[in-house]
């Protein structure tokens, strides 16, 4: 599974920063499912070449190939914010310092760029084909695109963030798109759960709805519920989410084109 003498001293200079917490103990499946996540999706993503839609692992496999000093820094990096996103829970295990070499806040100004350039290469293509644009931009939804990189640090920005995503990924293409992708759909249970009661109705339903909610909000952050998530969290919050849509565009962007 670890294809080279590189890979191995990237995985192996995590491990170490995990076991070096001292509170590894019960992450070891965990850890050998990312790892085998991880290379899978290398080399799908390489093999996609420029039709790739996630950059990060471009960006890993040409530090090994480049073989330069910071290559390693690189690796590191990346593998941080993969771990982070595979599983966010395990955030609570490191320090701040170790979540901040992740480079939460250049990938969250990395991701919004994106966002804001493959918005316009979809509407460019779409419109091409169907007279008009496929993400309907708004005073909302264009405010939104600006505010993508503002930092995320408690619930108040967070329902900002999420409300500016959901003018943007859930009401911008309205019924444009037969299957929103899963990112899209998550961004209306995440504004569900920030504006609205959802405690009105049957018994059932409000637990089967709150089960739904939790399991959402916890695929990003790995915590039921925004009002119990640790200050310097919410960024990684921002990147996770940011880094699915950014994602999901980039699918989106290879089918219109």
């Amino acid at each position: 599974m670890l294809k080279n003498r590189t890979i191995i001293q990237s995985f192996a200079t995590l491990a170490s920063r995990l076991v070096g917490t001292n509170r590894s103990g019960g992450y070891e499946q965990q850890f050998l499912s990312f790892f085998e996540h991880f290379m899978k999706q290398l080399a799908h993503q390489v093999e996609l070449g420029q039709a790739a839609t996630d950059f990060d692992y471009l960006k890993f496999q040409r530090s090994v190939n480049a073989n330069v000093k910071t290559g390693a820094h690189t690796r590191h990096e990346i593998l941080l914010r993969k771990l982070f996103a595979f599983d966010p829970s395990v955030a609570d295990v490191f320090d701040s310092a170790t979540v901040a070499e992740s480079g939460i806040e250049n990938r969250v100004r990395q991701l919004s760029e994106e966002i804001v350039n493959v918005v316009g290469r979809v509407n460019s293509a779409y419109a091409a084909k169907h007279g008009a644009d496929l993400f309907k931009l708004t005073n909302k939804s264009s405010q939104a695109l600006a505010r993508l990189s503002k930092r995320v640090t408690d619930v108040q920005t967070y329902g900002q963030f999420i409300d500016d995503l959901y003018f943007l990924v859930h009401e911008g293409p309205g019924n444009r798109l037969s299957k929103p992708p899963r990112s899209f759909a998550d961004m209306n249970d995440l504004r569900t759960e920030l504006r609205h009661d959802v405690d009105h109705g049957k018994g059932k339903k409000v637990r089967a709805k709150r089960r739904k909610l939790a399991s959402s909000f916890s695929k990003y952050a790995g915590a039921a519920s925004p009002t119990t998530l640790s200050p310097e969290r919410y960024p990684l919050v921002q990147m996770n989410v940011l880094s699915a849509i950014a994602t999901d565009l980039q699918s989106i962007l290879v089918k219109v084109t």
